[in-house]
């Protein structure tokens, strides 16, 4: 089963009801086959914009988020489940992907300069020769 994250943003509510919105979002992925594998309440915060849902304008939110297993139909059965509920305004379903680090599967380069003082001493280097090349040929064309 993938591993999924909800996000809801819930209206401005008292703690008991939160408890219970946040109960029956948990209620609804496991009665829907899901696992749940943690929660995090992200507190109450100002909304980026403001939002409208079922007829209302909100100014901010409970943020929670809510990692799971699930089938590959589940996000789509919570999405519907979630679009009904008056509590919520809004609800995403993310796919976790397993994260690989980078320096596990090749070298370690995120596109950085390797020695800055070594790339400026091989531009130096260059410029010297061209200098004593330039300065040659002016000699033998001299001589």
């Amino acid at each position: 089963m993938p591993t999924y994250e909800l996000s809801v943003i819930l209206k401005a509510l008292q703690r008991p009801e939160l408890v219970q919105v946040i109960k029956r979002c948990c209620t609804n992925i496991l009665d829907q086959g899901g696992i749940i594998r943690g929660m995090e309440n992200l507190g109450l915060k100002p909304l980026p914009y403001r939002m409208s849902n079922h007829g209302q304008k909100f100014t901010e939110g409970n943020y929670i988020l809510i990692k799971f297993d699930g089938s590959t139909q589940l996000p789509d059965q919570l999405k519907d489940i979630f679009k009904r509920d008056l509590d919520v305004i809004r609800r995403t379903v993310f796919a976790e992907e397993e994260f690989v680090p980078p320096c596990l599967s090749g070298p370690c380069e995120f596109g950085e300069i390797k020695n800055p003082d070594h790339e400026k001493r091989l531009w130096w280097a260059r410029v010297q020769r061209r200098s004593l090349r330039w300065e040659r040929r002016k000699a033998q064309k001299k001589a």
